[in-house]
């Protein structure tokens, strides 16, 4: 009984964990989108949801390298961090309604470059913060 307590326990500290760090990553998410990068628009392309995704795939690939290097062992800090801040963080749901006003906006060639830009670049930063990261 007292071992099944501790297990009950131990899952309620990580779901704990996820949701405050996803509660924060919401908040910076929001913040960054709604920061004076909202202003900046290049071509028809929302920039401050690319440098969301951007920047969250750049720490998502410094972690990763970080925990698999063991340098972050906890698994509660792995749990805020990973499935909880950068979850809620990154925001390809945000990417996908935005290609589909670009569609609605009949906007196909923006939508093209605004796609290949955020999944290419966002490949590249998760790649160089992993080398970072270890």
């Amino acid at each position: 009984m007292l071992l099944e307590f501790g297990n009950q326990n131990k899952q309620m500290i990580k779901l704990f964990s996820i949701a405050v760090g996803g509660a924060l990553g919401s908040i910076a998410r929001y913040s960054l989108s709604n920061s004076a990068l909202k202003n900046f628009i290049f071509f028809d392309i929302p920039l401050a949801i690319l440098f969301v995704n951007i920047i969250g795939s750049f720490i998502f690939g410094i972690l990763m390298g970080l925990i698999e290097n063991n340098i972050i062992e906890s698994s509660n800090l792995k749990m805020f961090l990973i499935a909880g801040f950068l979850a809620a963080f990154t925001t390809f749901s945000t990417f996908a309604w935005e290609s589909v006003v670009l569609i609605q906006n009949q906007m196909y060639i923006k939508l093209v470059i605004y796609c290949l830009a955020s999944i290419i670049l966002s490949i590249i930063f998760c790649l160089f913060g992993y080398y970072l990261g270890k």
